[in-house]
This record gives C-alpha cells, sequence and structure tokens, in this order.
C-alpha cells in the first residue's frame, strides 16, 4: 500500500479526510503551529487549529524521524533544493521512498513540480481546473483576545480577512459568542426579522445557518442569493415564505418561478404533457401548492403574481420588481445561470436554491453552480448560505444515511 505524504497546503485544503495510510512529517506539524497562532487569515488559523487536533487525537497517521543529516545531505546533492521547509520535506519523502512506496500529496504547483522532478509519485490535491467548492457563505473563527476586541471597537476593518457578504460564527473555545456578517465596509451583528406567512404560520429559524439564510434574505443590497442544502433543509420553504410576505408588503409585483424540468435520475419520462406552459408546468409547481394550500395557489396564478416561466421562455424577457425564484438550481448549467441572471432588471432580485448532490444530470460536474459560487463570491451583490441540517422530519434527516 502507497503511504501517502501529505503537505501542509493539502491538508488545510482537506487531505486527512480523503487519503488512507497517511504520513504526517514533523515538519508539517510545526508549520500548522505555526500557523494557527500567526497573523495569517483567520479561517487558515481555524483549518490548521482543527487539522492538529485531528492529527494529535487519531491514531491512523504515521510518524517518524527522519535524520536530519541525511535530509542535509540530500540537500547539498540537488542544486535545486534550499534550505526551506518546502524542500525538507521533500528531502524527508525522498528518504522515505527508499523503505515505502511514497505518494507525495499537495495543493501547492511548484512543489509537485519539484517532487516530479526527485522522482517521487505525486497527487496535486484538487484538479487545477475544478471549481472551487469549498466557500459555503460563512465560516467559523476562534479569534485572540486581541482580534475580538478589535471586532467590537473597530467594526469597519476586516479583522477575520473574510469576503464581502461573509457571515462569521464568532467563538470563545468551544462556545459560540455571536454570528457577525461583513459586508465590505463593516461587521455588523445579524439583524434579520421573524416574520408570519400568508397562512398565518410564524417563520422563524431553527439552526444557526437558517438565522444567516433569514438575514440574507432580507438583505436588499444583496440582489443575487444563493442557498445550498440537502432535502429538508429549509432552502426552498424559507425562500418562498420570504417571497410571498416580500410580495403581500408591497416590495416586488410577482414571484417568477424558474425550474429547470429535468427527469429524475432513475426515474422513467414522463413524457409530453398537455395544456398551456402552466399547465405543462404544473407538477413542477406542485411544492408551492404544497407550502400554501391549493386555494390560495390557484388565487396567486390568477393575479400572476405567482408566474411559472420555463427556461426556454426566458431570454429576452426584462424582468422588473419582481422576484425570480430558481428552486432545484444544481440542475442549471452555466450558460442558463448567465441567462437568468440576465433577465433581473430595475428593482428585482433573485434566488438561488440548489443541493448539488440532487443533481440530474450524469455527471454532477455538469451543474453550473460551483462555477457561479468561484466567480462571485466576495461580489457586493451576491450571498450565500449552505444548509447542513434537515429541518422537515426525523424521517427526511435518514436519507443523509444513504450516501
Amino acid at each position: 500500500m502507497s503511504l501517502h505524504f501529505l503537505d501542509t497546503s493539502a491538508i488545510l485544503n482537506g487531505a486527512l479526510n480523503l487519503f488512507e495510510n497517511i504520513y504526517i512529517s514533523p515538519l508539517v506539524l510545526q508549520e500548522l503551529e505555526h500557523i494557527k497562532s500567526s497573523g495569517t487569515n483567520a479561517h487558515t488559523q481555524y483549518l490548521a487549529r482543527q487539522a492538529v487536533r485531528d492529527i494529535i487525537t487519531s491514531c491512523d497517521y504515521r510518524y517518524s524521524a527522519v535524520s536530519q543529516k541525511q535530509i542535509d545531505k540530500l540537500l547539498k546533492k540537488y542544486d535545486f533544493l534550499s534550505n526551506i521547509n518546502d524542500h525538507r520535506m521533500l528531502c524527508e519523502a525522498l528518504i522515505l521512498n527508499n523503505n515505502n512506496q511514497v505518494v507525495f500529496v499537495t495543493s501547492d504547483g511548484a512543489q509537485m513540480l519539484f517532487a516530479q522532478e526527485l522522482g517521487l509519485q505525486t497527487i496535486y490535491f484538487g484538479d487545477l481546473e475544478e471549481e472551487n467548492t469549498d466557500y459555503c457563505g460563512w465560516s467559523r473563527h476562534y479569534p485572540n483576545e486581541e482580534q475580538m476586541a478589535a471586532l467590537y471597537s473597530t467594526p469597519n476593518f476586516n479583522t477575520l480577512g473574510v469576503k464581502t457578504n461573509e457571515f462569521c460564527e464568532i467563538f470563545e473555545g468551544d462556545q459560540l459568542k455571536d454570528i457577525l456578517f461583513w459586508n465590505g465596509e463593516r461587521y455588523r451583528q445579524l439583524n434579520y426579522k421573524e416574520f408570519t406567512s400568508v397562512l398565518g404560520e410564524r417563520i422563524k429559524p431553527r439552526n444557526l445557518e437558517q438565522k444567516m439564510y433569514l438575514d440574507l434574505l432580507q438583505n436588499k443590497d444583496i440582489p443575487v442569493k444563493l442557498c445550498i442544502g440537502r432535502f429538508g433543509s429549509g432552502k426552498s420553504f424559507l425562500a418562498l415564505s420570504y417571497a410571498l410576505r416580500a410580495i403581500q408588503d408591497g416590495k416586488f409585483d410577482r414571484i417568477v418561478f424558474v425550474k429547470n424540468n429535468l427527469e429524475v435520475k432513475g426515474a422513467g419520462k414522463l413524457g409530453t404533457l398537455p395544456g398551456d406552459e402552466t399547465q405543462k408546468l404544473y407538477p413542477w409547481l406542485r411544492q408551492i401548492e404544497d407550502h400554501i394550500g391549493a386555494l390560495k395557489f390557484e388565487d396567486y396564478l390568477e393575479q400572476n403574481i405567482i408566474e411559472p416561466a420555463h427556461l426556454s421562455s426566458l431570454r429576452g424577457r426584462d424582468l422588473k420588481n419582481s422576484i425570480l425564484l430558481i428552486d432545484e438550481a444544481e440542475n442549471l448549467l452555466t450558460t442558463n445561470i448567465q441567462l437568468l441572471l440576465g433577465r433581473v432588471a430595475e428593482g428585482s432580485e433573485i434566488i438561488f436554491c440548489a443541493d448539488i448532490k440532487q443533481c440530474d444530470y450524469n455527471n454532477e460536474k455538469m451543474s453550473g453552480i460551483p462555477k457561479l459560487i468561484n466567480s462571485l463570491a466576495g461580489d457586493p451583490l451576491f450571498g450565500m448560505v449552505k444548509l447542513l441540517k434537515a429541518e422537515r422530519s426525523n424521517v427526511a434527516a435518514l436519507a443523509d444515511k444513504l450516501d
């Protein structure tokens, strides 16, 4: 079995959870310990802290003390190497390779090239062309005393180094102290409002991520909103409840409901449906009816408060004072997303709800959602929240166990 030598960059990108027979260099541990307390990005500090905790509490990783004299000898042998930690790690991997089949795992392109030059097998952890889907719109932080003081005394300074429109869970030890939001100019606390739905139901968050999601939905300064999460996590229910309430309050004229009607993987084809566009789309509108009841649903359709729309009918549309609600957005190609963004006119906003794991394309990489995140994360007009927990019912939560 190959021995996977993980360098610091690979570990910070999550490689600890994806490889077996892992070797941890003392040099890597030293770097992680340094990152934990250094002045680098607070999110990177959190990742380093988490990695060190995982390493020292697990029996799954191999360690050894490679002779520093052997490393020094190799550094002199290869004139393209210098006496820095990265190159000492490469020498350490080369020494281990004499007795094991070592695979050097890195997220650093230069390290990969040096490792290959030394004859080591390599894995670049993360396809160079693959979209980054690690960003989830919020992050956890464990600020030291100085950083904690700065967050509240100078909120207009980006102490945590986060992206614009990113939510921050602030911890003291293991206790959650606060949730802050960086809008690109200052940190603020959550200011969402609970509200009553059109059916008289009180809409309030059930977990931390839903608090952030409601804050995002009610943020009038962010017209492009994305929520990703598993089935039953509340992404569509909260978006629809918010949209209907906003219509009732006179903030928008209508909800344009869009769904890419792909056949569910493994299900038989439905065939051609009769009727006009609304009738053809009716099977994909049932979720709205489930939320507000058949009578109110029919009433909203007749009043054009809810307008169902198929992707093919949206080209050239100019949608003003509207909420575009895009459900099951995991089934959108990048070109579909571009088309939808191009429809958002004055006074409108767009909400994407997606679960990549429910993508009905044969290849999930066809989904345009990772591209949307990768391209717009940090843009002042874009915000997102990833929901983690199924809240529909205990039975719905069981679906996660089948992964």
